[in-house]
């Protein structure tokens, strides 16, 4: 499974980020999909590079997080509504009636389309 952050980035842009492939990174087709659809959308940012715990604790704290997923041939596009870090617990926002954030329910609809 490759993780994803929806966020506002440093310079204030929506952003959807996750690790490149470095040989520790799964290459799979869910991932590739994802990172396809999301630049031909053309409507944020997307970037492949690595990104730490401390980053993303900050970005939740600052509020800057708008949603994160789990994406993988099995679970296809999975929510995560909690990150549990050094014992603390750090909410990650979700849509409540979709139960998932707005990206992450509209790319599972996608990639299910497909």
């Amino acid at each position: 499974m490759n993780f994803f952050v929806f966020w506002y980035n440093n310079e204030g842009e929506k952003e959807l980020i996750t690790c490149p492939l470095d040989g520790t990174i799964l290459p799979g087709v869910t991932r590739k999909s994802i990172l396809e659809i999301s630049k031909r959308w053309g409507e944020f940012k997307v970037t492949e590079r690595h990104f730490t715990i401390k980053e993303l604790v900050k970005a939740i704290k600052d509020k800057k997080v708008i949603e994160a997923f789990g994406a993988g041939t099995a679970a296809v596009v999975a929510p995560v509504k909690k990150l549990h870090y050094d014992e603390v617990d750090y909410e990650i926002p979700i849509n409540k009636e979709l139960l998932a954030g707005d990206l992450t329910n509209r790319l599972a609809i996608e990639i299910e389309n497909i």
